[in-house]
């Protein structure tokens, strides 16, 4: 199956932010965020192609500047947030997850993590991951993070290293794909795309247009809906599986 994707990170383009995206980029099947764009930014998007859009927080969570209520901070209207979670794609079937932020650096920024943190949420998408494994033959397609892996497009000053943590992760759910942002790569001339294992990790700052080609068919109309973690808890059937016993 491939998938057409519109990838965005860190910097506001014009070449996207602008009213002939919805000519130019029409047959985009979904969006992802991958950090630190504001949240207008985001809802054009979701607004002009009228497709599912997926991102996570950067470091400095520019998704969050524009508020609500009381000055509060709120997330961007119509986009679906991976951070720290596991989501199927109704339309396409492709299971997702989200790593936000980066290494901790600073006291500064709000979201920064020790690789401990980002282990600790890693370990909290695992059962999902597991049914994904069991019930669908794979844990993850597509992870969409801001940061990358240590030694996997990232650098060596402090504030742009990787985690090592996310090597690890990726070493055992094997998705296809991981689309970063956080480094940004003026120089084109440079390779923004390493292979780890089984997995493409892809530096798309400050934005690229994607085919991803996954493997066999992600997508069965006759699939049961994916449970609760109650469920999973408990062992217990969706209400179609229950329909479907004997």
């Amino acid at each position: 199956m491939k998938l057409q994707v519109l990838a965005v990170s860190d910097e506001v383009d014009d070449r996207i932010y602008n009213s002939s995206i919805t000519h130019r980029m029409g047959d985009v099947e979904m969006v992802l965020g991958c950090g630190d764009v504001p949240a207008t930014y985001l809802e054009f998007l979701a607004d002009a192609l009228r497709r599912p859009v997926y991102y996570v927080l950067g470091n400095h969570a520019e998704e969050l500047t524009r508020a609500g209520e009381r000055g509060t901070p709120r997330h961007p209207r119509g986009c679906i947030d991976l951070g720290g979670r596991v989501e199927r794609d109704v339309k396409s079937g492709l299971i997702l997850a989200g790593l936000p932020g980066s290494i901790r650096y600073s006291e500064h920024d709000p979201v920064q993590y020790t690789e401990w943190q980002m282990t600790w949420m890693m370990l909290k998408m695992t059962p999902r991951l597991l049914w994904n494994r069991f019930r669908h033959g794979r844990a993850l397609d597509l992870l969409v993070t801001h940061s990358p892996p240590r030694h996997v497009n990232d650098r060596e000053d402090v504030a742009h290293r990787g985690f090592k943590s996310m090597r690890r992760f990726l070493k055992w759910a094997r998705p296809t794909y991981q689309v970063h942002g956080h480094i940004h790569l003026y120089d084109r001339s440079k390779p923004n795309t390493m292979q780890f294992l089984d997995t493409e990790v892809i530096n798309i700052y400050p934005y690229h247009r994607l085919e991803l080609t996954f493997d066999g068919p992600v997508w069965a109309h006759d699939d049961v809906p994916d449970p609760t973690l109650s469920d999973i808890a408990t062992g217990s059937p969706t209400s179609r599986e229950a329909e479907r016993a004997p």
